[in-house]
């Protein structure tokens, strides 16, 4: 893995590299040509090579200065302004020393008035030349880094809508289904409460088992505050209730330790995704076995956080089992994901014979 990675940076680092000197090796070849033209005849290779290395060296130490100036942080451009004229006087001594070593001597050295009139004009005009060369190039890197910048930007903006449209398409598909599945309210209530003083004169076990019912119903017909949440005090009534019914349900004691911490009064939730989750535990675990007791703890830290945890021995299941199963985490991730985005994490662990479920969520 290190030696991929490292392959690939080396490809990386090589490609400018050879980009850049095959500009320069054809920039060279071009300025020769045109001088061989005009004048018919070069100088000893090692002039060129003494010179060309020289300029190439300013134009990278312009194109240096340059990036500094337009990348850092509180940049004083009057330094900056400063740095290019040393920069400039450094590498107009050093040709000057390199006339005198290729034996090529400029009479700027013996006469001040001489080197104004032919050495430094000359030179002058190659330093800017060159200024004008590292300006361009880093003009065209900027505008290209930009645009791809923007091209890049543009891509994610399309994916983030994409994103938003299919959660909102989901969103509306859950509101869909949930409208559905209402019936007449004031009919089942009727209805229930019927049934309810019917059976309490034969079984009061099954018709407190009645009232619970329809106290959870009731509650899953309540309309939400104007932000969509509740008080997570009523979710909790409604977690004992569903707990106390299937307790009522099954002839066999069922094993499930419960803690609940205190002070959530002043807390709100959206509904019935707790609820829904302690259902799970009722539909899809095995609470029969003594010795692998479920549990579920509900409690909140002083920062507002949430945790709910349930762990229970899982049931044999068939497809149809699993397929409802994934279906109700689905709808319930994506409640969350509508109102709560990333302040919450919910996690899953069912490798081995039990099932655990965590979720954190800021209230």
């Amino acid at each position: 893995m290190i030696d991929l990675i490292s392959s690939k940076f080396s490809k990386q680092s090589e490609r400018p590299i050879q980009i850049h000197t095959t500009f320069w090796i054809l920039f060279i070849a071009y300025e020769l040509l045109v001088v061989y033209y005009h004048i018919g005849s070069l100088e000893r290779p090692l002039v060129y090579i003494v010179f060309y290395t020289i300029n190439i060296a300013f134009f990278y130490a312009c194109l240096n200065l340059l990036n500094y100036t337009l990348e850092g942080e509180k940049v004083n451009y009057l330094v900056s302004i400063a740095k290019y004229f040393a920069l400039l006087f450094f590498f107009l001594t050093i040709k000057a020393i390199a006339d005198q070593l290729l034996g090529k001597p400029e009479p700027a050295l013996n006469d001040p008035y001489i080197y104004i009139r032919q050495f430094l004009p000359r030179n002058l005009a190659r330093a800017v030349y060159f200024t004008l060369l590292a300006i361009f190039y880093c003009s065209a890197k900027y505008v290209t880094e930009y645009k791809r910048k923007a091209s890049e930007a543009e891509k994610r903006q399309l994916i983030i809508e994409k994103e938003n449209a299919k959660l909102e398409t989901q969103l509306t598909k859950s509101q869909n289904a949930y409208l559905q599945q209402q019936i007449n309210p004031h009919m089942l209530f009727n209805a229930l409460n019927f049934v309810y003083n019917s059976t309490q004169q034969y079984s009061e076990d099954a018709a407190h088992c009645i009232w619970l019912l329809s106290e959870i119903m009731r509650f899953s017909l309540e309309e939400a505050g104007p932000d969509g949440k509740i008080n997570l005090s009523r979710e909790i009534e409604q977690i004992e209730n569903l707990i106390a019914i299937n307790r009522y349900r099954f002839k066999e004691p069922l094993y499930i330790s419960v803690e609940i911490g205190n002070d959530l009064d002043d807390h709100q939730i959206i509904p019935l995704i707790l609820l829904t989750l302690t259902e799970n535990i009722f539909k899809h675990g095995n609470l029969t076995d003594p010795n692998s007791a479920a549990s579920l703890k509900l409690f909140t830290d002083d920062s507002g956080k949430l945790t709910f945890q349930s762990l229970n021995l899982k049931k044999s299941k068939n497809g149809h089992t699993r397929q409802r199963k994934a279906l109700g985490l689905q709808n319930i991730r994506l409640r969350l994901d509508s109102f709560y985005r990333d302040n919450y994490t919910l996690q899953i662990n069912e490798a081995g014979e039990f099932y655990e479920l965590t979720l954190t969520l800021q209230l």
